[in-house]
């Protein structure tokens, strides 16, 4: 079921299936600014990533010596959520564990997704609740896609560019382009901040970057209009559309860690850069979503 929020800037709606974003539209220009799932290219819109991040080697992990199948991205895109709380700017969405997730991810758990409105600035908030009596070790991130070009011209007239100056790490991938190498190397961004977007940008799938400045948009060199993502809790964020295509979006997806490095069985308990939330506590972590016209 889809449900949507709405102030004088923009209107908003969310499914219940995977708590994903379905449109991010504004009133004020009569601009649709979320992909819009064409399936020729890519049918999402707007993942919500838990509790890993990508692929993991063969499909699966292991924890305290058992091995546990999971899907790409994880338990929550798979999954429909409950509409907990909504008021005219702000709705509210819950993931339970059940005996479906438990095949794949063995913890108690609640996971919130919460969106909120506030001007041209939507708010997507993850609240992840241990509510089992062991450590629960979990990943999350977004995974919005925007259309390009969304104010006229080509594709080739929009770029990135960061906030400030920033000395970007590249988490490179292996040759398959599906999991990560495991090593790093410094990026190049124009004047320190910017990366022209064509299409064979993506061509060996995901561009992802540690140690940027945690604030990117999406400009075009032909309006003023861009559209801005904040990521502070973060500490990575990947581009991407589909790759070797000249697919119409950008995703810029916040991610708190990597996919699998290719060749490496994951282990839960000593996988680089997990979340350990503790019995009965929670972790949130949020990102912001603004459109500048």
């Amino acid at each position: 079921m889809i449900y949507s929020i709405e102030n004088k800037f923009l209107r908003v709606s969310v499914d219940t299936s995977g708590a994903q974003l379905q449109s991010v539209y504004s009133k004020i220009t009569d601009t649709e600014y979320l992909w819009q799932g064409d399936p020729a290219y890519w049918s999402g819109r707007a993942y919500n990533l838990f509790p890993v991040i990508g692929r993991m080697l063969k499909g699966s992990y292991l924890y305290k010596g058992e091995e546990y199948p999971i899907r790409l991205h994880g338990v929550a895109r798979f999954n429909v959520f409950r509409l907990e709380n909504r008021t005219a700017t702000k709705l509210t969405f819950l993931l339970k564990d059940n005996e479906d997730t438990r095949k794949e991810y063995p913890f108690s758990f609640e996971f919130r997704v919460t969106f909120k409105l506030d001007g041209n600035k939507l708010t997507t908030e993850y609240d992840m609740k241990n509510t089992g009596d062991e450590t629960m070790i979990c990943a999350v991130g977004g995974h919005p896609g925007f259309n390009v070009p969304f104010a006229g011209g080509d594709f080739e007239d929009y770029y990135l560019e960061f906030n400030e100056k920033t000395v970007a790490k590249s988490q490179l991938k292996a040759p398959s382009g599906k999991f990560m190498s495991g090593r790093s190397a410094q990026y190049y961004l124009q004047d320190g901040v910017r990366i022209p977007l064509e299409h064979k940008l993506f061509d060996n799938d995901a561009i992802i970057l540690g140690n940027t400045a945690r604030t990117v948009s999406i400009k075009s060199k032909t309006s003023n209009r861009y559209i801005t993502v904040q990521f502070d809790d973060f500490k990575y964020v990947g581009f991407w559309h589909t790759p070797m295509t000249d697919a119409p979006f950008v995703c810029i997806e916040p991610w708190s860690a990597l996919p699998a490095i290719e060749g490496v069985e994951d282990d839960l308990e000593t996988k680089q850069d997990m979340t350990y939330i503790p019995p009965r506590q929670n972790e949130m972590k949020s990102f912001v979503i603004e459109i500048n016209e």
